[in-house]
């Protein structure tokens, strides 16, 4: 989109209000923010763009800054999503996670969760569980020790992590698909 296509919708959005204009602009801008995160350099894996993008809109949703230009905006939303990939650095900086049978009974309990591995031996279980979390990216093995081996919920690990309560359930969610998918692949080994 011409540059003077996102002016007129800034302009829209910042003289009168308008919702539809702002999701025009920010449509555009997130692809090109989740571009630039992606290809850029900061360490963040690609379904980690989504949620770091999704934040720093949220940030700029909340916050109701005016800016006087599209570039202006972009700023915004690129030094936002810096800041949120700089403090996840630095909180994820973590060990081997360590399953038991606490832990494993936590993650059974949701059936998505745990591939179907409900006849697997609660020792064989236990290992299936550590060996797939500790191969789980980072984000994916946080949400999931908060969530179930911490008992925290959403909206606590989401305040953890410094995510929304929506991004962080869609981290839960994602994480949940990943770990079933995960556990389903190791099932044959498991048994065997």
């Amino acid at each position: 989109m011409e540059s003077s296509e996102r002016s007129e919708l800034l302009a829209r959005w910042s003289g009168h209000d308008d919702r539809e204009a702002l999701e025009k602009l920010l449509l555009l801008e997130v692809a090109e923010l989740k571009q630039r995160i992606h290809h850029g350099d900061l360490p963040v894996s690609s379904a980690s763009v989504s949620d770091v993008a999704q934040e720093a809109v949220l940030r700029l949703l909340r916050a109701q800054p005016r800016f006087p230009s599209p570039a202006a905006m972009r700023s915004y939303l690129w030094t936002a999503a810096r800041n949120l990939v700089v403090d996840r650095l630095r909180r994820n900086r973590k060990s081997v996670l360590e399953v038991g049978h606490d832990e494993t009974r936590s993650i059974r309990v949701d059936r998505s969760a745990s591939g179907n591995l409900g006849g697997v031996e609660e020792a064989d279980l236990e290992t299936a569980l550590e060996l797939t979390l500790n191969l789980m990216r980072p984000a994916d093995q946080e949400i999931l020790r908060l969530v179930y081996f911490r008992g925290l919920t959403i909206e606590a690990a989401g305040e953890a992590l410094g995510l929304a309560r929506d991004v962080a359930n869609t981290r839960l969610v994602r994480a949940r698909v990943r770990l079933a998918e995960k556990l389903g692949a190791w099932r044959e080994i498991v048994e065997g």
